[in-house]
């Protein structure tokens, strides 16, 4: 009978093979992919882990037709370089209260959005820069039972907090020959909060566990200001509801230190069809139609602990593109774990996406300019590298 508790705590570099090649994300905006919740289930006390990952992106926009007036072409560059390269980071802490309850805290960047596209390329009069970001801080924890000898059942539950911020350039055309920067900066009014519920089945003896994790849908208000530069600048409002998600993950061992896993995940992006900005009076000066549909994240990973000090994991990944600028992407990861002592361990990683062709709709519907963009983008690489410090008593 085969014992396989030295590997239940598995590679840490789980989110490795997840990284998307538009933004480092997985199902649209979201930056967390598979495995995020990993930490709640570490055997340690107590623990505490810092993650950074960095993503070299790739994308270059190709306008298809750009126009303003009704119908006037731009001129100017028709490609430009859209994405530029990012890093995102996770740090959390685990506390495991007594032999069947444990807590876990975390606070990252969960959605981010980087576009930074030339001033003389063809779409400016609808974008030239986008960098919505957010601060995220949750908790959740869990109570685990025995059902059966060897054999739990974890309850979970949790809630948090997401701070978001949206900025935006693009040209507004004051004549047929004169134009100036437009600029859209909105943060959150108060933060927007959600709430997550799972359950897990767990036979520790084989590294065996089943989980299903939701989180649910997130509201938030932004405010901040409009500024058509050397012209006006005027309050500015919008709201969004980011979408609610399912995660399920699977877990076994499968020989003498082999751990495979498998994970899936649901993000309801369909739910976020426009992006729209108001001013004071309720008139809408950005109405994009975003369109988006479901996204789908798909993981199988394979790992081995080589000896009481290093451990190896390698994955392949999915991801189903919601639309626009986030098409199909195809992920391989490697990664490899290491003790430096009985408490610190050290995680590295890295991997490469491949991102399928696809296109996009820049137009702003409330433009008073008329400005209508379209776009395609051909397929491309991302790579990316992850690093994880993870320190356990």
């Amino acid at each position: 009978m085969y014992i396989f508790r030295d590997i239940v705590k598995q590679v840490a570099v789980g989110g490795i093979a997840a990284i998307s090649a538009q933004a480092a994300m997985a199902g649209g905006w979201d930056t967390l992919g598979i495995g995020s919740n990993e930490l709640l289930f570490d055997p340690g006390r107590f623990v505490i882990e810092g993650t950074y990952k960095y993503v070299d992106r790739n994308v270059d926009y190709m306008a298809t037709s750009a126009t303003l007036f009704g119908g006037v072409p731009v001129p100017g560059r028709a490609t430009s370089r859209a994405t530029p390269n990012i890093w995102n980071y996770q740090g959390a802490l685990k506390f495991q209260i007594t032999d069947d309850i444990a807590c876990m805290g975390r606070v990252n960047d969960p959605y981010q959005i980087e576009e930074n596209l030339d001033e003389t390329w063809q779409g400016r009069f609808s974008l030239t820069k986008t960098s919505a970001g957010s601060t995220a801080w949750n908790a959740s924890c869990s109570y685990r039972f025995q059902v059966q000898d060897g054999h739990f059942i974890r309850a979970i539950g949790g809630a948090g907090i997401v701070d978001l911020t949206y900025y935006a350039e693009n040209l507004t055309a004051l004549s047929a020959t004169a134009s100036a920067p437009t600029k859209v900066d909105l943060q959150s009014a108060d933060p927007g909060w959600g709430w997550r519920a799972g359950i897990a089945y767990e036979v520790p003896q084989y590294a065996i566990r089943a989980s299903v994790i939701y989180d649910s849908p997130v509201s938030v208000d932004l405010d901040g200001t409009t500024e058509v530069t050397g012209v006006t600048a005027f309050d500015s409002f919008a709201s969004i509801t980011l979408p609610q998600s399912v995660e399920l993950n699977v877990q076994s061992g499968i020989a003498p230190k082999w751990l495979a896993s498998f994970g899936v995940k649901w993000v309801n992006w369909s739910s976020v069809e426009e992006l729209t900005v108001a001013n004071a009076a309720g008139a809408l000066t950005v109405d994009r139609f975003l369109g988006y549909k479901d996204g789908w994240t798909v993981r199988a990973a394979i790992g081995h602990q080589f000896n009481d000090w290093a451990s190896f994991q390698t994955g392949i990944q999915w991801d189903r593109g919601i639309g626009q600028t986030y098409s199909d992407t195809y992920s391989l990861g490697v990664g490899g774990s290491f003790a430096l002592n009985e408490h610190m361990e050290w995680s590295i990683g890295t991997a490469a996406t491949y991102k399928t062709p696809g296109n996009g709709d820049l137009t702003n519907r409330a433009s008073a300019n008329q400005a209508a963009t379209n776009y395609d983008y051909g397929s491309s690489w991302a790579y990316a590298i992850q690093t994880k410090l993870k320190l356990t008593y």
